[in-house]
């Protein structure tokens, strides 16, 4: 199972997990804030490597998940790369 995290940064400096999403049986899954998760089902991200800067959506699978690290790496959010389990 492929998964990626997402962290927010806190007052103070340190991290917490904002939302665990993984790759099972073909689809993605999340685990985490509701609101954040809610905003990536219905809104999606961007994709990166296309010229077209298309949307990816959690339907898209694992394209999906390696495309969070490019549309989540701020100050104040940021996404691991793929993590295999």
């Amino acid at each position: 199972m492929y998964f990626v995290e997402i962290f927010k940064l806190k007052d103070g400096g340190s991290q917490s997990l904002l939302a665990n999403c993984f790759l099972e049986n073909g689809s993605i899954n999340f685990k985490g804030d509701e609101k954040f998760i809610e905003s990536l089902r219905q809104n999606g991200i961007t994709d990166y490597s296309s010229v077209d800067k298309n949307k990816l959506f959690p339907i898209d699978g694992l394209k999906f998940l390696e495309q969070l690290k490019y549309n989540f790496r701020s100050g104040y959010l940021n996404a691991t790369d793929i993590k295999e389990m």
